[in-house]
């Protein structure tokens, strides 16, 4: 079962208020419960992750951005499941023909708001676009798969709004305390929910790995952000 967590974001800067749905760390996973969760909704933001790189397969995670794209504008950053996918490219050249708004170090304009895509760039042999993208006039909502990336490189930065996964909520919670995460390891820090007052972390929406989830039930973020 995945819930459903809404949250309210004051920015300030938007006239019209936007509603939003933040899935992450899908992972190739079942996916036809999530359309209800999507009604009325004017955009669908994915931090990274639909690809299951255990498996080698993103098969199911790019009919889901299909579909998604059908359905209302979508925008998708990658995280480090399709970084290490031995058929990256055959991915990325795949995403490109969708609908979607394929978001690698790269940022695009929709409404009032700036979204942009950001994964480690040295990795990926790229240039890195947050210097430029601080300097933008408006609203800034920023994709980082990882939320540990946003504590080393973006703390201080000007950002409105940073939507990270990666961390599965700490797998297993007791409490408000995840007991592992990839990335942070055990007892991690920044697992699900408001960090820093400015990053909202996603405690994903599907399971890659053998451990169960306790405590810890998969999910859908709607953001209404004004």
């Amino acid at each position: 079962m995945r819930s459903l967590t809404t949250y309210r974001w004051h920015t300030g800067k938007l006239s019209v208020p936007v509603r939003i749905a933040v899935i992450s760390d899908l992972h190739g996973a079942e996916y036809n419960d999530i359309w209800p969760m999507l009604n009325g909704l004017d955009c669908l933001l994915i931090p990274g992750d639909i690809a299951d790189r255990y498996r080698q397969n993103y098969d199911r995670g790019l009919c889901f951005i299909q579909e998604a794209a059908q359905r209302l504008p979508t925008f998708f950053a990658p995280g480090n499941h399709e970084v290490k996918l031995k058929k990256r490219n055959e991915l990325f050249a795949a995403l490109d023909q969708s609908e979607a708004n394929i978001l690698v170090n790269s940022f695009v304009h929709f409404g009032e708001l700036w979204i942009g895509g950001w994964y480690r760039p040295r990795s990926l042999g790229m240039e890195d676009m947050l210097p430029e993208f601080e300097t933008l006039e408006g609203c800034k909502v920023l994709l980082c798969h990882r939320p540990e990336d946003y504590m080393r490189h973006m703390r201080g930065k000007d950002l409105d709004l940073v939507l990270a996964g990666h961390a599965h909520g700490g797998q297993i919670r007791i409490g408000r305390q995840g007991l592992f995460s990839p990335g942070q390891g055990f007892f991690p820090k920044y697992t699900k929910g408001i960090v820093d007052e400015r990053m909202i972390v996603n405690a994903g929406a599907s399971n890659s790995i053998f451990l169960p989830r306790w405590g810890n039930p998969c999910e859908v973020v709607c953001l209404e952000l004004d």
